[in-house]
């Protein structure tokens, strides 16, 4: 069997959620996939550092595409119309749309459908992309992969596919990186940061989903109690940065309200580690990975009282209504002034973020595709 993936996201040298996604899960697979099966691991430019070390069964097929745009939907469709493997998966939800191969079992994965829910938080050009994509999708795939049951559920109300169609298979974090963090690590990556004790950390893009404008209101709230604390919002800039700046400036809180833009990865475990709460109530995901990798670090999380959060976080995360400041704020006071309730968090995060792994996940893949 020949099984071919595009890899084209995970070689991507600045990686987000999809582009790790991608990148952890061909790792894995490189330990599991059996030798009698050939993977094809296709990519616009050559992989570079692990991705490139490949077992006897795997080979890199570079498919060189001068143009900045189209090559997944020119060079790689040509290369599947050529040479057809026997199944394709694609870690992100990008299809070609030119016809793919009736004898190519074609797995896609979609990792949310927030621009049905939640339109007004995308641009029209984006939405228009995604609800293509989408279609095709739901045309061509033999099967759908999601990352939580809340996203299966989403796509089958939205696009009416027989729910048999679609698999769930769980997001996991680097348990490499995301575990308990040595104190000179955690000391040192706040004085990098210029971070005094005690704040409370966010990371994410900062854009209108992300709900920011209300931790920062929740932030105002419970530093009435605590005027040592600090806010640190840790991402790149997204749609709605300008108004969370004027917002800052309005309050006159740019002393208390870090932005230190995109954090580097080596840098992100420590600095969760530091935190004394990880707020991350947003307003819609696919899954939340953030939460775990949180809990991996043993720091207490405050996140949305909906789904997907409470389906991630279970019974280790403290829950509160995204939409209302007030309540988020007094999580934050409760976890602030109850040591032995923060203290249970911390423990039953660590416990909760075990059960979370990717080579599970690999292996769930792996059965599918097999299958």
């Amino acid at each position: 069997m020949i099984i071919g993936i595009d890899a084209s996201r995970a070689n991507r040298p600045n990686k987000t959620g999809t582009e790790w996604f991608s990148w952890h899960l061909i790792e894995e697979f490189k330990k599991i996939i059996k030798s009698d099966n050939k993977v094809s691991l296709y990519t616009n430019v050559q992989l570079i550092g692990d991705l490139g070390k490949l077992p006897a069964n795997f080979i890199e097929k570079r498919l060189a595409w001068p143009p900045k745009y189209l090559w997944t939907q020119i060079r790689f469709w040509w290369e599947l119309l050529l040479n057809p493997p026997d199944i394709l998966w694609v870690p992100a939800h990008t299809l070609p749309l030119l016809p793919i191969r009736r004898r190519i079992k074609v797995i896609a994965t979609v990792h949310d459908v927030g621009f049905k829910r939640f339109p007004e938080l995308y641009k029209p050009a984006q939405i228009w992309y995604h609800e293509i994509t989408m279609r095709r999708i739901k045309a061509r795939a033999n099967l759908i992969l999601t990352i939580s049951e809340f996203s299966k559920q989403e796509i089958i109300g939205f696009y009416g596919l027989d729910p048999k169609k679609i698999k769930v298979v769980h997001l996991a974090y680097d348990a490499a990186a995301y575990r308990e963090q040595p104190t000179e690590r955690v000391k040192a990556v706040k004085e990098k940061y210029r971070l005094a004790s005690p704040y409370l950390l966010y990371v994410g893009r900062l854009e209108k989903k992300k709900n920011i404008a209300n931790i920062v209101k929740a932030f105002t709230l419970a530093r009435a109690d605590h005027d040592d604390l600090k806010l640190v919002l840790a991402g790149s800039s997204g749609n709605q940065y300008e108004e969370i700046k004027k917002i800052i400036r309005d309050l006159k809180l740019e002393r208390e309200i870090i932005l230190p833009g995109y954090v580097d990865q080596v840098d992100l475990p420590p600095l969760i580690a530091g935190a004394a709460a990880f707020v991350f109530p947003t307003l819609y995901e696919g899954f939340g990975l953030p939460i775990l990798e949180a809990m991996a670090v043993g720091t207490p999380v405050i996140t949305s009282n909906t789904l997907p959060h409470t389906e991630v976080g279970g019974e280790a995360a403290l829950y509160a209504d995204p939409q209302s400041p007030a309540e988020l704020a007094d999580a934050i006071i409760k976890v602030l002034e109850d040591d032995g309730f923060r203290q249970s968090l911390r423990a039953k995060g660590l416990v909760r973020a075990q059960e979370f792994s990717w080579s599970r996940t690999a292996e769930k893949i792996y059965d599918i595709i097999s299958n």
